[in-house]
């Protein structure tokens, strides 16, 4: 008997004992059928604890956008204003260049109060009007709806043993997870 219809009696067993599991069902010949499960997707898990940082979600990344979002806002409005005090001290007495310095003081300086006004406004909104439970991504963190729904169908994957690299079990992972040595636990 070759491993592909031992792989094959393995499986066809275990649909067997729950035929609804994964929507498969035991009808061939154990070269078919190990032939069909071979085709069925591996299993693979990434242990997030195990690479030493958290992955960002999608909100996370947007709420580090809009606050950097304001910092540079703000320090290019402070920019702005020293390249006019710069104007204004190097103009050397000339009328226009002097007015040209105080326009461009007198635009940073509009602009770094509607920065603070947006900002206050959005603090007031986040922390008094929505008490947290809607963020915009500025007090706390941006608040998004759920964006990706659950389907409602199962995803079935085959263990792999880690030690031989063999194709072990079928799983629905809904339900079930697959361990180091190919076999499963319920979750």
């Amino acid at each position: 008997m070759n491993s592909g219809s031992v792989f094959a009696q393995t499986l066809s067993a275990d649909v067997n004992n729950n035929p609804a599991k994964c929507g498969f069902t035991a009808v061939g010949t154990p070269d078919e059928i190990a032939t069909a499960f071979d085709s069925t997707v591996t299993c693979q898990e990434i242990d997030t604890g195990e690479l030493g940082f958290k992955i960002p979600s999608l909100g996370d990344l947007l709420t580090f956008a809009i606050r950097a979002f304001f910092v540079i806002a703000g320090l290019a409005a402070l920019f702005y204003l020293l390249l006019g005090a710069l104007g204004w001290v190097t103009s050397g007495g000339d009328k226009d260049a002097v007015t040209a310095a105080r326009e461009k003081i007198q635009a940073a300086v509009i602009g770094m109060i509607l920065i603070v006004a947006v900002l206050a406004i959005i603090w007031t909104l986040e922390q008094v009007i929505f008490n947290r439970r809607i963020c915009l991504g500025l007090s706390c963190p941006l608040t998004l709806p759920g964006l990706i729904e659950q389907s409602g169908k199962d995803f079935c994957c085959v263990c792999v043993n880690e030690t031989t690299g063999d194709r072990t079990t079928l799983i629905n992972t809904a339900a079930e997870k697959c361990t180091a040595n190919g076999s499963f636990t319920n979750r």
